[in-house]
C-alpha cells in the first residue's frame, strides 16, 4: 500500500456521560481515543489512525478496510 492510497474509516461518536469527554471509535481497527469536545476528539482519533496504519505497515501487517464504508 502506497501512501497515494486513501483509505476510508466509519468513526462512531458518543459522548461519555461519566466524564462528559467525547470519545471517538474505529471498529474496523479497534482503536478509540477522546477529546473535550467533538472537534478534538476527531483530531486525535485521525492521529490514531495515521499511527496505528504506519505501525502495521511497518510491521509487514495487513491494513483492514472497513467494508462498511462505501
Amino acid at each position: 500500500m502506497s501512501m497515494r492510497d486513501i483509505l476510508q474509516y466509519r468513526i462512531l461518536v458518543v459522548k461519555d456521560p461519566e466524564t462528559g469527554s467525547v470519545v471517538a471509535e474505529v471498529p474496523s481497527l479497534g482503536i478509540a481515543d477522546q477529546g473535550a469536545d467533538v472537534p478534538e476528539a476527531l483530531a486525535n482519533i485521525r492521529a490514531m489512525v495515521a499511527f496505528h496504519v504506519e505501525c502495521l505497515q511497518e510491521e509487514g501487517e495487513p491494513i483492514p478496510i472497513d467494508k462498511d464504508v462505501a
